[in-house]
């Protein structure tokens, strides 16, 4: 882990609210797919550094694809090339590309989204060719373009019907179809793809977003409920095996 200022390369919009920063510096030390580094801009406020996936990592260049919530990410989304930002990581837990084989199966909601690109293109390095990405939007997809000539079997639903099957995610895929089920997306898309898993007896694994504080496990702000007790998203995730985690039914 390292924390460095790096230049901003671009910072471009790809939908409303939704934009891909790309800043220098991207192959400072290993990266693991589902990493995360935590971001600030150089303005005092706001105050906290604001925690956003690995996009994807080419040569030297380091990408986040975010969605524009509050202070932190509206700071961000004001950067133009040139610009410099803090930048920690990477931090946590990531996928063990090595240990997802046969037919895989990336389930994306929304944002969610983020970490499959370089997730997708570690598992096709490592000779994965069986990869189908079902990607879940309320309304017109984006970062759906990250994925061509990665995964083949593409497949989009959006509730309100602008494109690909209207509804939500699951209706996408049938988990028992698969050998591993990746997911990562908002928690009821989380929790139907874990009880859908469960039941047709499909291992599944999350990746898990919480708000964070320092990103490293001291603060114990991002903890979640696990059948091991509570375990910090930053430090011992953001990636659980799915049976592992105990979603809030609220």
């Amino acid at each position: 882990m390292t924390t460095d200022l790096h230049v901003v390369i671009r910072n471009q919009h790809v939908a409303p609210g939704i934009l891909r920063l790309t800043v220098d510096g991207g192959a400072a030390q290993p990266v693991q797919p589902g990493q995360f580094h935590m971001l600030k801009t150089e303005a005092p406020e706001p105050l906290l550094p604001r925690p956003l996936s690995i996009h994807d990592v080419e040569g030297d260049l380091l990408s986040f694809l975010y969605e524009v919530k509050g202070a932190g990410t509206r700071a961000i989304a004001e950067l133009v090339p040139g610009h410099r930002i803090r930048v920690t990581g990477p931090l946590g837990r990531g996928f063990d590309v090595q240990d997802l084989r046969g037919r895989i199966l990336l389930v994306a909601g929304g944002i969610g989204i983020a970490p499959f690109r370089y997730l997708a293109r570690a598992l096709v390095a490592a000779g994965r060719d069986r990869l189908t990405l079902a990607a879940g939007f309320r309304g017109l997809p984006y970062g759906i373009e990250d994925f061509a000539g990665v995964v083949d079997d593409i497949r989009i639903a959006t509730e309100d019907g602008s494109a690909g099957i209207q509804g939500r995610v699951p209706v996408l895929y049938r988990p028992q179809d698969f050998d591993v089920v990746v997911a990562c997306g908002p928690v009821p898309m989380m929790r139907a793809v874990q009880q859908g898993c469960r039941e047709a007896g499909t291992r599944a694994i999350v990746s898990m977003e919480a708000r964070m504080a320092c990103g490293i496990g001291a603060c114990l702000g991002c903890t979640t409920q696990t059948t091991t007790g509570m375990r910090r998203v930053c430090a011992d995730g953001p990636v659980f095996p799915a049976d592992e985690v105990i979603f809030d039914e609220r």
